[in-house]
């Protein structure tokens, strides 16, 4: 998936294309417009196919509290 959204960014920055535009050059992916409209908004907006920082749920399955609790279980 990162190699489209490389390649839809290629294609706004060099062109200007838009997303129906982008969707039908590369219609063997078979995208939805609403999708690459959002991804292009993004990257309009930040110049960057990555995620917002904080925007990723932080991992809190393996917390120091969470195994000695289940180490107290077993």
């Amino acid at each position: 998936m990162i190699e489209d959204k490389l390649s839809i960014k290629l294609f706004r920055q060099e062109k200007g294309q838009g997303a129906k535009r982008i969707c039908q050059e590369f219609s063997y992916n078979k995208w939805a417009v609403s999708s690459v409209r959002d991804l292009l908004r993004k990257i309009d907006t930040t110049n960057s196919i990555s995620h917002k920082a904080g925007s990723v749920w932080p991992r809190t399955v393996r917390t120091e509290r969470n195994i000695a609790c289940v180490a107290e279980l077993i």
